[in-house]
Parts: structure tokens; sequence; C-alpha cells
């Protein structure tokens, strides 16, 4: 399963439990560390390297969770 399915099963359990929050972190040649955070207390963490296919298409997912 790749990481922008994880990221979407974990948003559909999570929806019910409110407005989940985001943000990532942004590394030359590390690549990016996702984050989103749900109001029960549950956490989605995942390193995304640079040259994954999902790349951009995780990056517009994130953009709807940044506060």
């Amino acid at each position: 399963m790749g990481i922008y399915a994880e990221l979407r099963g974990f948003v559909l359990t999570h929806r019910p439990c409110g407005v989940l929050r985001g943000s990532h972190d942004e590394g030359p040649a590390a690549g990016y560390r996702l984050r989103i955070v749900c109001p029960c207390g549950a956490r989605f963490e995942r390193w995304l390297p640079p040259d994954d296919p999902e790349t951009d298409l995780l990056r517009s997912a994130l953009q709807a969770f940044e506060a």
C-alpha cells in the first residue's frame, strides 16, 4: 500500500472525530515528513523520499489539512 492510500485511510477513519490538522517538513535531499493530527490524538506521520512517485499527489492532498 502506498503512502497516499494510507493517508486516505487515516482521513476516512478519523473524519468523524473533527478537523484534522497537518504539516510537512521539507529537506533538500532527505524528502518530506508528513504529519496529520486528529482531535482524538491519533497521528499519521510518514517520510516521503524525494523520488517517490506520489510526491506531487501527497503535497496537494496535504494542503487541505494545513492551518
